[in-house]
């Protein structure tokens, strides 16, 4: 499952108190603030690391650094190289000689992205917050979001933002046990990236076979 993310976002060792299903006006100010200041941004470079659990049994972890911009983004990781120019994604594991070419489903791009959070929010959850300490000692905001839908893909969100509104945390629950998160190490916004940035460079990988799963 770390190769999914290596895809992913790392569960919540803080465990908020049991809420209600609600949608907190406070909480969806700051989600929508978040949102708005990530998409004013420009292009992101961060570092994280990503760890995977089945309950609270750790499953692996794994760093690396990701750049984004609006939907596209590139992410390398040691077990890991994927590009993604909004439509089209390649993902090359180090050290083969093949890369696979996909068109990955909006789902399969939630477990990618750590920003996927920006597009779902909206639409079938449910969303408290809490003011205090976050991951990084600063001070900032914790929300935690349930979906209406117990068939929903994603079930539950954890996320922390500091008080610049930069995600540090962001936490996944998928089915009934699996659990998935990012920290971000470092971030830095106004990045410029050409398209091609997020096209796998075949004239570097003359000897790796695009393997078209499309």
């Amino acid at each position: 499952m770390v190769r999914r993310f290596t895809l992913l976002l790392l569960l919540a060792l803080l465990t908020l108190p049991s809420m209600g299903a609600s949608k907190d006006k406070e909480a969806r100010k700051i989600l929508d603030a978040t949102a708005a200041h990530i998409n004013k941004a420009g292009g992101l470079s961060i570092q994280f690391t990503a760890t995977t659990l089945m309950g609270k049994t750790n499953q692996g972890s794994v760093s690396g650094r990701m750049d984004i911009q609006g939907k596209k983004f590139v992410m390398d990781t040691a077990e890991m190289q994927t590009w993604f120019d909004g439509k089209t994604q390649w993902s090359l594991q180090t050290g083969d000689t093949e890369v696979a070419m996909t068109e990955p489903t909006g789902t399969e791009l939630q477990a990618v992205n750590p920003y996927a959070f920006l597009d779902i929010y909206k639409r079938g959850f449910n969303y408290k917050m809490k003011q205090g300490t976050i991951t990084n000692g600063k001070k900032g905001y914790k929300l935690f979001l349930t979906a209406d839908n117990a068939k929903m893909e994603i079930r539950e969100i954890y996320l922390e933002v500091d008080e610049q509104l930069n995600p540090v945390r962001v936490s996944m629950r998928q089915g009934k046990r699996q659990w998935v998160r990012i920290v971000v190490n470092s971030f830095a916004t106004g990045r410029k990236f050409a398209d091609s940035h997020f096209v796998f460079p075949k004239s570097k990988y003359p000897e790796t076979e695009i393997i078209d799963l499309r």
